[in-house]
């Protein structure tokens, strides 16, 4: 395609794909149109019919761009910014896109990002507002961007601060968006250590990135003092980053939940699956007096989840029985591609 906007008639068929309609939305996303416009007051309805409190709406936003290899960018770019949203508190309400292409594009595959963007967003109550679609010589290969807001009544905010004796929760498995992402760039060469069963699993797992309903539902339930949606760095960087800068420390006793096939993985790539991007495990800090009655919650639900630590007073440090868990210095789905094309030259020797 050239350089330059997308052409108008190709634009106008582009931006009816808008999500979910939203009440006190005044105007978004039309050609010729360059802003949205919001009726606040009308917008923050949903959120306090949600969690029946009509505490002060507050505002949250939220900015994120795709940079991991995937075929479902639009749909990603939409739960990796409703993922952070709702673990303030915060239900999701509109989106900007931003998509930059290569002039080697065709206008199908734009439309495809567009499309898996619209029904994410359907899924999840989000409107569409507008954004921007360009194509680029800057650009290698396709870029998404998303800039969500959402709201959330004064008194549901979670405040993300950690305290003294009370307990980590981990929900879903670690690496579960590192498992999909190796799993697909694995081809052929993973069925040298995975069944077709577990190929099948493995991808499944992989698309299981959203956090949303459970993190609003948890916050409406039980008020944690934290939600925290693991993603580069894994379960075990996320921790770290948690307490760097506090005045508290984590004391992990238990290992994350983790699925066999991410370990068979990690076996296979040599790599730590606790450090392996994490999209969809969600990390909660709660009272210790409530951790059995989320535990007991989540397991009606059939929800994997564990109990592995406990905040303690030792200022910014995550430690592990007499090991001392360290920032991390990258995500090891790094470690894991390059082993995998070593693994592919071998076999192909």
């Amino acid at each position: 395609m050239k350089e330059g906007k997308l052409p108008i008639h190709q634009l106008k068929d582009l931006i009816i794909l808008k999500g979910c309609k939203k009440k006190g939305i005044i105007a978004s996303g039309e050609v010729g149109s360059d802003v949205a416009i919001i009726d606040i007051d009308k917008a923050k309805k949903d959120v306090q019919k949600f969690y029946e409190n009509y505490s002060e709406v507050l505002l949250v936003e939220k900015s994120d761009p795709i940079t991991f290899p995937t075929s479902h960018p639009g749909r990603y770019v939409v739960i990796i910014n409703a993922n952070d949203i709702s673990c303030s508190g915060a239900l999701p309400f509109g989106i900007l896109l931003t998509i930059i292409c290569p002039p080697n594009i065709k206008y199908k595959e734009i439309e495809k990002i567009q499309l898996q963007a619209h029904q994410q967003c359907k899924e999840l109550g989000i409107a569409i507002l507008g954004g921007h679609t360009e194509i680029s010589q800057n650009v290698r290969q396709t870029l998404v961007s998303g800039h969500m807001f959402g709201f959330v009544p004064k008194d549901l905010v979670v405040p993300n601060i950690l305290s003294v004796g009370e307990k980590i929760v981990v929900i879903g498995n670690a690496g579960i968006e590192g498992t999909g992402i190796i799993i697909s760039e694995a081809g052929k060469y993973i069925n040298t250590v995975l069944s077709k069963s577990e190929v099948i699993e493995g991808k499944r797992i992989g698309e299981q990135l959203r956090v949303v309903d459970i993190a609003l539902d948890i916050n409406k339930r039980f008020k944690p003092s934290l939600l925290h949606d693991a993603t580069e760095g894994g379960i075990y960087g996320a921790l770290t980053e948690l307490v760097i800068y506090s005045s508290v420390g984590i004391e992990i006793n238990s290992e994350p939940p983790l699925s066999p096939i991410t370990k068979k993985l990690s076996i296979w790539l040599q790599f730590d699956p606790y450090r392996l991007i994490s999209s969809g495990a969600l990390i909660v800090g709660i009272n210790s007096k409530k951790s059995p009655e989320l535990v007991k919650y989540l397991q009606t639900l059939r929800i994997p989840c564990k109990v592995i630590g406990t905040v303690t007073k030792n200022k910014g440090v995550v430690n592990f029985g007499d090991s001392v868990i360290e920032s991390p210095k990258g995500d090891e789905i790094i470690t894991a591609l390059q082993n995998l094309e070593e693994k592919k030259n071998a076999c192909d020797d």
